[in-house]
């Protein structure tokens, strides 16, 4: 339903439905724009060639967006909704598997090929906000932030607990554009396999008597 033509009187009817097709069409561009910048990068974008694309105009993208900068932090906005749902799902199976480690199941769950245009996107940003902080700063640290607080309440409570997610989605980090960058899934996959035994605490020596250093094979 489009808007009302001229002279017809406005009704709760009419503005709810127009309300409701305009943000369809929203997301309708967003999936769009993420379509786009999946198959095309996000450096030198440009609203021009991808409204051509999906079907759209560069003034209407502006009009429900209100600028470039507007439609890529919906974009992304979109990418990390994707990406933190899926996770989200994997950690609801993770909690029925208490015998399974978690880092290793999250590695598993990131190199999956249905993810790998938007991992390239999110590290594409990373670069981008180096190079133009200004621009893009405010997206890469967004997109920190939010998968910090994800990993930092799925590991046991401590007072280091942001510290170890900040090392977990470093190392993480490294290896999947290690991974990305050459496709060795088993090098990189191996790589994150020790880095999860460092985590793990060494056992608890059982109670029982001390052997004193010094006298083979006597106890006291």
């Amino acid at each position: 339903m489009g808007l009302p033509v001229r002279g017809e009187p406005l009704t709760v009817t009419i503005v709810s439905c127009n309300v409701c097709y305009m943000s369809e069409r929203r997301d309708e561009l967003i999936r769009g724009g993420l379509d786009y910048l999946l198959a095309h990068g996000l450096a030198d974008l440009s609203l021009r060639p991808l409204a051509a694309e999906i079907g759209t105009s560069a003034r209407l993208l502006v009009y429900h967006f209100g600028s470039k900068e507007g439609l890529i932090a919906a974009i992304m906005s979109e990418v990390q909704t994707r990406l933190q749902d899926s996770f989200a799902r994997l950690l609801t199976t993770h909690d029925r598997a208490p015998g399974q480690r978690l880092l290793p199941t999250f590695w598993d769950w990131t190199i999956r090929p249905e993810n790998a245009g938007y991992l390239r996107l999110l590290f594409e940003v990373q670069i981008l906000a180096i190079q133009d902080p200004d621009r893009y700063g405010k997206y890469a640290e967004e997109s920190s932030s939010q998968w910090l607080d994800l990993i930092e309440r799925s590991l046991p409570a401590s007072k280091d607990r942001r510290a170890l997610a900040t090392l977990c989605a470093a190392v993480v980090d490294g290896l999947l554009l290690e991974f990305l960058s050459t496709g060795d899934r088993r090098r990189t996959t191996k790589a994150l396999q020790i880095f999860d035994r460092s985590l793990v605490p060494p056992a608890k020596q059982p109670p029982g008597r001390k052997t004193t250093r010094g006298t083979k094979g006597k106890t006291r």
